[in-house]
Parts: structure tokens; C-alpha cells; sequence
């Protein structure tokens, strides 16, 4: 695990380091741009060789840049010829960019590295009263302490995430009757659009059985998006693309909750009640329908068009979206 967070800090810290350095030489061009523009044109330019030499080699960057831009874009208005202009403007906005995400991945490996140090120090407290523990010195109030020290280390390593259940309505029933080579073949192919929908919606991980799939991601929204697109997408599918008699049809479930998991973790080895219920909604769902928990699904209900499916799965109320 502290590998894991170290090597990740290392690789945001990194990453910042590198957009600041091209954030700095953005920002010198710019410079460069403005100095060749007021001395380029100086007939005395000649006494200064070192001066001149550095509006020579700014210019072997600046040409081939404006040449680019003259070619794809107009550079003239009102008679004055401006790709300098657009070339500053685009390198100072292009830098201050760069600068912002630079601070943004700065932040974020502070963040981690602080987390990483808090759950640290925690749990060197926690061994030394382990130590005390071995002995039989431990009083109750000690104990006490140590059990509410854990829950606090535990509750910094707990995310919320969604999770999406997908599987094919009577798989083996489509089989049947058909040319075993070709239903592979619209089975891959199926397989394939989902997992272009998932990478789209920017699935967190995911894990795969014959003819279903488990996928985590980070927002609920994206899981509700990612459910959407698969049942929309079904109709061209069955359409265009598979060959065999039965058309493909799925059920989609969803749930969200936090859960006591890492980045790390594949999707295969997680298990918790939060992913339980998510492919029981699948399960119990209606064919051709993203089928979710209503605490999951409230904070979205103005995005998207939920209802009330009158029913509950797992003791939760279930909300329900079908095409039309």
C-alpha cells in the first residue's frame, strides 16, 4: 500500500516539475518574442553581436511557428500582419495553463503525501501499544484507544464508488442452434462496444465473466452514463453488427458506497456489500433497463429521468430508466 501512494506522489510530483520547466520556457519565448519585436528591426543591431545572436536563434523557432500559423489560420486584419501577436498570446495562455495543472498535480501529491503521513503516524502508535499489547500491559482505556484508532486509520483508506452490473439476458439460451464460431464472434464483438462505452465514460476497473461485467468507477454519474449508452448502443448492434437469430438484450444494475478499498485492488478481488447490491439490481432488474438504488441515484435525479419502480432489492428502493 505505502508503495503504492509513494510511487503515485512521486509520479504527480514528477509530472509538476516537468509542466512548470515548460511552463518557464513558454514563458521565456514569450520574452524572446517580445525583445525580437523591438530590437529586430534596429539598423545598429550589428554592434551587439551577442544581442544579435540571440534574435538570430529566437528566429529559427519563431519562423517555422508563424509560417504554421499563416498556413492554417488568417493572420492579417485591418492591413497589419499579426501572427507574432497570435504566436505571444498563445504561448502566454498555453503557459499560464500549464502552470495551473502544474499546481493542481503539486497540490494533489501534497495531499497524498500528508494522508500517507497521517495514516503513518497513526500506525506507529498503534504498534507500540501492540508492543504493550504482546506484554499483557495494556489497560482497558488503552485498548479502548487502540480500537478507535484503528477505525480512524481504516476510515482514511474508505472511498465512495460506483459500481455497474451488465449481463446478457438468457446468454446461453442465444447459443442454440447456431454455428458456435459465430456466436463467439458477435459474443467478442459485443463485448468489444462495451468496453469502448466503459474506456468513454472513464471506467476505474472492471472484471469480466463469459457474458457479464462488474466495473467500478469513480462517479456515479459516469456509471449511469456508461448503463445508458450500452442499452442505446444495443439497437444498432443487433442491427448492424451480430449475425446470429436472437438479438442481444442485458440487464444493468447499479449501486454506490463507500467502501474500505485501494487504487491497487483489481476489480476481481473486491468484495463488498456496496458491489453485492449492485449486481443484485442487475439481477432482479427489468430486460433493456438501468435499474439503481435510490441513494445512489437521488443526487442525479434532475440530470436524468429516473422513476420509482415500486419495488426494493437488498432493502433499497429501486429507481428505474428505460429508452424511448
Amino acid at each position: 500500500m505505502k508503495g503504492g501512494s509513494g510511487a503515485k506522489i512521486l509520479a504527480l510530483q514528477g509530472a509538476s516539475y516537468v509542466l512548470r520547466g515548460f511552463k518557464a520556457l513558454l514563458y521565456l519565448g514569450v520574452l524572446c518574442l517580445l525583445i525580437a519585436a523591438l530590437l529586430g528591426g534596429r539598423k545598429d543591431l550589428a554592434k551587439y553581436p551577442q544581442l544579435k545572436r540571440l534574435i538570430a536563434a529566437e528566429a529559427s523557432v519563431e519562423d517555422p511557428a508563424r509560417n504554421f500559423l499563416r498556413a492554417h489560420i488568417p493572420t492579417t486584419f485591418g492591413g497589419r500582419e499579426v501572427s507574432r501577436l497570435i504566436l505571444g498570446v498563445g504561448a502566454f495562455i498555453l503557459a499560464t495553463l500549464l502552470g495551473n495543472l502544474a499546481m493542481s498535480l503539486g497540490q494533489k501529491a501534497q495531499w497524498l503525501k500528508t494522508r500517507q503521513d497521517d495514516v503513518d503516524e497513526d500506525a506507529a502508535a498503534l504498534l507500540g501499544k501492540l508492543d504493550k499489547l504482546q506484554n499483557g500491559k495494556l489497560t482497558r482505556a488503552e485498548l479502548m484507544e487502540i480500537m478507535a484508532r484503528t477505525k480512524k486509520s481504516l476510515e482514511k483508506h474508505k472511498q465512495r464508488l460506483a459500481f455497474l452490473s451488465i449481463d446478457v439476458v438468457n446468454s446461453t439460451g442465444m447459443k442454440l442452434g447456431e454455428d458456435p464460431s459465430v456466436a463467439e464472434r458477435d459474443f467478442k464483438r459485443y463485448k468489444i462496444m462495451v468496453d469502448g462505452i466503459l474506456k468513454d465514460n472513464r471506467a476505474f476497473k472492471a472484471a469480466w465473466t463469459p457474458d457479464g461485467v462488474m466495473i467500478c468507477f469513480l462517479e456515479t454519474r459516469e456509471a449511469v452514463l456508461a448503463g445508458q449508452q450500452v442499452i442505446k448502443e444495443l439497437s444498432r448492434f443487433n442491427k448492424e453488427v451480430k449475425t446470429i437469430k436472437h438479438d442481444f438484450a442485458v440487464r444493468v444494475g447499479i449501486n454506490a458506497g463507500e467502501l474500505l478499498t485501494e487504487d491497487s485492488v483489481p476489480m476481481e478481488e473486491m468484495t463488498d456489500r456496496v458491489i453485492d447490491i449492485a449486481g443484485h439490481m442487475q439481477k432482479h432488474g427489468a430486460v433493456n433497463a438501468v435499474c439503481v438504488s435510490e441513494h445512489a441515484v437521488k443526487p442525479l435525479l434532475k440530470e436524468f429521468e429516473f422513476s420509482p419502480a415500486n419495488r426494493e432489492v437488498d432493502g433499497c428502493p429501486v429507481y428505474e430508466w428505460k429508452p424511448t
